[in-house]
């Protein structure tokens, strides 16, 4: 298996895991959408506005909610897609201990 197909199949993992743990969750404000559209969006506004090809980054737009947003821990992130991708979903990652107007 070639780097990129290695890349594309982590890649993949990734969103059918976000997909899988945002299954029952809905976008407020856009029509009851489903949640997982929007780390969709993002990793799209990166590759195609951001021009960004960094695989680890793209991967980890894809999983940048499901720490924060649903029941999965970072030793679950650091197992199934390394402690590099976990750190970049960290960064982006809401601290809860925090007011909301802090954290927005």
């Amino acid at each position: 298996m070639t780097m990129e197909e290695a890349n594309f199949s982590l890649f993949l993992k990734a969103l059918k895991f976000a997909a899988n743990k945002h299954k029952n969750q809905r976008r407020k404000g856009e029509g009851g959408a489903p949640y997982i559209n929007h780390p969709v969006q993002v990793a799209d506004l990166l590759w195609n506005v951001g021009k960004v090809r960094e695989p680890n980054i793209l991967i980890s737009a894809i999983l940048h909610d499901t720490i924060e947003d649903t029941q999965t821990s970072p030793e679950e992130i650091s197992e199934l897609f390394g402690n590099d991708i976990l750190s970049i979903v960290k960064e982006v990652t809401d601290d809860k201990s925090l007011p909301k107007s802090v954290r927005k």
